[in-house]
């Protein structure tokens, strides 16, 4: 198996964390969590719950202040970069489609909206 973090992150994307108070988690997520995607406009009606939208398995690595990964193991909350790793790489053509600088989209644990964010850049889904 391919250890798609060591690979060219599809896209970048600032991703704020949703608090308890928010309806997020309860406890703090470490990076490398395999959280799944959603696009933001396919939720609109119920934007703490994911019950009709198609989401996707595309993963998060978080990068602290100085663009590097941030470690296993430490706690994470608040806003931060990330690298956007799309698993299912037959499912790139309908991603590169719609994935553009901009694009809002919520990741999920089950039907539960735990965190927010926006695409920043395009990388290797621009090739």
């Amino acid at each position: 198996m391919i250890d798609f973090y060591s690979t060219e992150a599809d896209f970048e994307a600032e991703i704020t964390i949703l608090t308890a108070e928010q309806s997020g988690r309860r406890s703090a997520p470490h990076n490398f969590i395999r959280w799944d995607f959603g696009y933001a406009e396919d939720n609109s009606l119920e934007p703490e719950r994911n019950l009709a939208a198609t989401i996707y398995m595309i993963y998060p690595n978080f990068l602290d202040e100085y663009g590097t990964p941030i470690q296993r193991g430490i706690p994470l909350c608040g806003t931060y970069k990330a690298r956007m790793h799309i698993v299912v790489k037959e499912m790139m053509e309908d991603h590169r489609e719609r994935l553009s600088v901009g694009v809002k989209f919520n990741c999920h644990e089950g039907s539960r909206v735990v965190a927010r964010g926006v695409v920043t850049r395009l990388c290797a889904i621009s090739t």
